[in-house]
C-alpha cells in the first residue's frame, strides 16, 4: 500500500510484503507462533515491554503510532503505521496480513489511568471504546484470527469484603470509568470470539512495574530520587504488582496457546503484594543512605488477584528475584543522579 494512502501511512524498516495468507497459522488451535503481530500502544509503558518480547521471539512487529510519539528505545525493525485510536482509517494498514493483534493502546489524560477521562468523558469513550471495537472489526475483516486485549484489574472495582481475593471468574463490578471501559472492551472481544469464531481474549494486569523509557516514567523512581535528594518521602502504600516483562510473557503465551483454551476468556495477571516502605528501605540500603522512613503501609489490598488461568498455561512470574533486580536498577539510576 502506497505511503500516504487513505488507509494509513506506514514507515517500514524493511520490506515485509507478504501475500495474503502467507505466514498465518495453518491451524488456529495449534501452538505455532505468529509471524506478523499488529501492536497498538507500543510507545506506552506496557506496550514497550510487549514490543521487546515480540522482537526477541523473532516476530515481525507492525505498530500503530501517533506522529508525535517518542519511538526511541524500541526495536529497530518495527514497521510503523501512523495513526491513532481516533483515526480508524489507519487500522486497515495496521492489520493487513497480520497473524495476530495485541491491543495495548489507551487514550487518557497524561499520568492518569483511573480518572483518565479527565473532563471529556464522551471523547474518552469515543476514542477508546469505539476505536477498540472498530479495530476488532477491521481485524476480523482482514482475516486476523487472534487478538489479545490489554485490559486491567480495574474491571473488578472494590470487591467485598475489602481485600478479598479475586479470581479469573470473579464477577467484575467496575467503580471507575477506566474499569467500565476495559470491561466493555472485554465484552466486545468475547462477542467477536463467539460470533466470528476467532480467538480473541483479554489480559488483566495489576499495577505494572519495571524500568522503562523514558526513565522518568518508571514506577518508584521518584522514591529513589527523593532519597538521594533528601526530600520528603510519601506515605507507604500496599499494592499488588507485576513486572512488565511478566505481562509481556503472558501476552506471548496467549499468542501461542491453543485457541480452545483461551478464546473468549479474560486472564488475571498479578504477582506480588508490595509495600512501598520495603521498596524505600531496599533502595536506601543500596544507596547507603540512613534516615527515617515512613511507617509500613496500613491500607488494605485492592483487588489482590489470583492468576490461576495463566499459571495453568505455564506462566511464571518473576517474583522476589525480579523485584530485587528492579530495585537494583533503581539504585543504579539514582546513583547516577547523585554522582
Amino acid at each position: 500500500m502506497a505511503e500516504g494512502s487513505p488507509e494509513g501511512r506506514r514507515t517500514p524498516a524493511a520490506d515485509r510484503s507478504v501475500a495474503r495468507g502467507v505466514g498465518r497459522q495453518a491451524d488456529t488451535n495449534g501452538p505455532a507462533g505468529p509471524v506478523i503481530v499488529a501492536l497498538t500502544g507500543a510507545t506506552g509503558i506496557v506496550g514497550r515491554f510487549v514490543a521487546e518480547r515480540l522482537a526477541r521471539e523473532g516476530v515481525a512487529i507492525r505498530a500503530l503510532v501517533r506522529a508525535s510519539s517518542d519511538r526511541r528505545e524500541l526495536p529497530l525493525d518495527v514497521e510503523w503505521v501512523e495513526g491513532g485510536m481516533t483515526d480508524s482509517s489507519s487500522f486497515a494498514s495496521l492489520v493487513e496480513n497480520a497473524d495476530a493483534v495485541v491491543h495495548c493502546a489507551y487514550e487518557h489524560v497524561s499520568g492518569r489511568y483511573r480518572g483518565g477521562e479527565g473532563d471529556d468523558l464522551p471523547g474518552f469513550w469515543r476514542s477508546n471504546l469505539h476505536g477498540g471495537v472498530e479495530l476488532m472489526r477491521k481485524a476480523v475483516e482482514a482475516g486476523v484470527t487472534r487478538l489479545v486485549l490489554m485490559s486491567s484489574r480495574a474491571v473488578f472495582g472494590q470487591p467485598s469484603p475489602p481485600g478479598s481475593w479475586v479470581d479469573d471468574d470473579t464477577r467484575p463490578v467496575p467503580d471507575t470509568h477506566y474499569g467500565a471501559l476495559k470491561l466493555a472492551l472485554e465484552a466486545h472481544a468475547s462477542a467477536f470470539a463467539a460470533v466470528h469464531g476467532v480467538c480473541f481474549c483479554s489480559l488483566r494486569p495489576t499495577g505494572v512495574y519495571g524500568v522503562t523509557y523514558p526513565l522518568q516514567r518508571t514506577k518508584w523512581l521518584d522514591l529513589a530520587l527523593n532519597l538521594v535528594r533528601n526530600e520528603p518521602l510519601p506515605e507507604a502504600r500496599l499494592a499488588t504488582e507485576v513486572h512488565g516483562q511478566d505481562v509481556a510473557s503472558a501476552v506471548w503465551i496467549l499468542l501461542t496457546a491453543r485457541a480452545d483454551l483461551i478464546s473468549g476468556r479474560a486472564f488475571n495477571c498479578s504477582d506480588l503484594a508490595v509495600d512501598t516502605r520495603d521498596v524505600m528501605a531496599a533502595i536506601a540500603e543500596g544507596l547507603r543512605i540512613r534516615g527515617e522512613l515512613p511507617a509500613p503501609a496500613t491500607n488494605a489490598l485492592r483487588n489482590p488477584m489470583r492468576s490461576a488461568g495463566l499459571r495453568n498455561l505455564g506462566w511464571q512470574a518473576g517474583g522476589d528475584t525480579r523485584l530485587n533486580d528492579t530495585i537494583g536498577e533503581l539504585v543504579a539510576a539514582a546513583t547516577r543522579v547523585k554522582g
